[in-house]
């Protein structure tokens, strides 16, 4: 595996984890489902019925770019449009059954690689990973 040029260990040994999880998490996705439509439907089933401007806020991306996921979502089965009762101009999407089922899909195939990844480590190491985690995720810039 070529080894990214990095500052530090803690960079290097974090951009290959990351590197790898995205190759298999990739590689266990439907054919017809991107990482991003997937994080998309992660916002819908943890959020509900959401406006684009909401979905763009939340992943950090554009509202063009959640405008074409949305439509490739729409396209699949995996979402709806939904207007908004008090205002019908406005769309929401929501999450469709079919989405849901991919995001189960998702959920029990990154469960498997969470296990292969960590397998390695005792309890009280996977405790400190877990603790480590969810550190680095809390922390606000």
């Amino acid at each position: 595996m070529h080894e990214p040029t990095a500052r530090t260990e803690t960079e290097k040994w974090t951009r290959l984890t990351m590197r790898r999880w995205v190759a298999e998490i990739s590689s266990m996705l439907r054919s017809n489902l991107s990482s991003q439509q997937y994080y998309v439907l992660e916002v819908l089933r943890a959020e509900g019925v959401r406006r684009s401007s909401e979905i763009a806020e939340a992943l950090q991306i554009t509202l063009p770019a959640v405008t074409n996921l949305a439509n490739k979502l729409v396209a699949g089965g995996f979402a709806e449009r939904v207007p908004l009762p008090a205002d019908r101009r406005v769309v929401q999407l929501r999450i469709t059954d079919p989405g849901l089922e991919a995001l189960r899909e998702l959920d029990e195939k990154a469960s498997l690689l969470v296990e292969r990844f960590w397998r390695g480590l005792d309890d009280r190491e996977t405790a400190e990973l877990t603790r480590l985690l969810r550190k680095a995720m809390e922390k606000k810039e």
